[in-house]
């Protein structure tokens, strides 16, 4: 609040900000905003939202539509329903969980050190964060499973950094 008066009161304007400041705090914001918000308060901010180290947390919604559900049993009482439907009108895209992985992970460009996979993760999505994710230090996988399992096992010797580990 203070900071806000001050930046008005210097007659400063928010698109003016530092851009390497604004990044270090976009960071922090989460993947809704940052893919909600953030981009349309103006275009110093929605380039700053572009840049890779924005990306290098990525918490996923715990629950995305499975890529092999359709639409008529996606269930309303999905609690990260709001932020999958305002994605989907936004983007104009009906997004599976594997093309939602890609399409974040991309924005990382390499750079995720933490990944909170969400259920329903295919086989795909996470072949695609061990080739696309080498600096990963955390990864969380929302369901765990036999299935997951062997997967894990064989995508696991890509990250050479990997402290932790979370299965479930």
């Amino acid at each position: 609040m203070i900071f806000s008066i001050c930046w008005q009161m210097e007659g400063r304007k928010w698109e003016d900000i530092n851009k390497d400041i604004l990044v270090n705090v976009l960071g922090r914001v989460g993947m809704e905003s940052l893919l909600l918000d953030v981009p349309f308060v103006c275009k110093s901010w929605y380039k700053a939202s572009r840049e890779p180290q924005c990306w290098e947390h990525l918490i996923f919604p715990t629950f995305i539509k499975p890529d092999d559900i359709d639409d008529i049993w996606w269930e309303p009482e999905i609690p990260d329903r709001g932020f999958i439907e305002r994605l989907e009108m936004t983007y104009q895209e009906n997004l599976s969980a594997t093309a939602f992985v890609k399409f974040i992970v991309n924005r990382s460009c390499g750079n995720a050190t933490i990944i909170k996979l969400p259920g329903g993760c295919t086989e795909e999505a996470l072949e695609y964060v061990a080739n696309e994710c080498p600096r990963l230090k955390g990864l969380a996988v929302g369901s765990y499973n036999e299935f997951i399992n062997s997967i894990i096992v064989k995508f696991i010797s890509k990250w050479k950094n990997l402290e932790m580990l979370r299965l479930g």
